[in-house]
């Protein structure tokens, strides 16, 4: 493992991330993180958070370290959940999380068959994956995204998104170079 990033903000700043060589994970840019947590705001704080395609599970353990109640991490690769796994060891978390080796689509329905909701939705799947229409579409019915929650996206600008999927309406973009993280919100 390489490290590559840290955490930016709250109990956990500045602890140094881990992540596997190679092209499967995409770590999302510091400054486009920053970014993202800033326009949150304490949205996270008391959250439950779901962080999908979660990767080196960045995204979860910045909404930890700002206080979520929650995070539930997602990933298929099994390098990236022994990454995962890594990082939350190395920031002494050892609670109030959950690691699932599945697939998105996979784990969205386990989720919705446990009755489980979140406030906040991560999705950071790897450009080229043909799960970004699916995943919208499945978070758009209901079930998993509380009323009210959102659902950021992350992906390459030339990818197209819709503006709305079943309840998720995006509301905000933000471009970062090649970077965009679209901001949906549940009705």
């Amino acid at each position: 493992m390489i490290t590559s990033m840290r955490v930016i903000a709250g109990r956990y700043k500045g602890r140094r991330l881990s992540c596997p060589r190679g092209q499967h994970i995409r770590p999302i840019p510091d400054r486009l993180k920053e970014a993202l947590f800033n326009i949150l705001g304490r949205e996270v704080e008391g959250a439950r958070v779901l962080d999908l395609c979660a990767g080196t599970g960045a995204m979860g353990i910045e909404a930890l370290s700002r206080g979520a109640a929650w995070v539930t991490f997602v990933d298929s690769w099994r390098p990236a959940i022994e990454c995962i796994q890594h990082n939350v060891r190395a920031c002494g978390i050892d609670s109030g999380y959950d690691i699932l080796a599945r697939d998105a689509r996979t784990a969205l329905t386990r989720l919705s068959l446990r009755g489980e909701t979140f406030h906040l939705v991560f999705f950071d799947p790897p450009y080229a994956s043909s799960l970004y229409d699916d995943v919208l579409e499945s978070l758009g019915r209901g079930g998993v995204v509380k009323p009210g929650g959102r659902v950021l996206v992350m992906h390459h600008a030339k990818r197209h998104l819709h503006s709305q999927y079943g309840r998720l309406r995006r509301y905000r973009e933000v471009k970062q170079g090649e970077n965009i993280l679209s901001f949906y919100i549940s009705d």
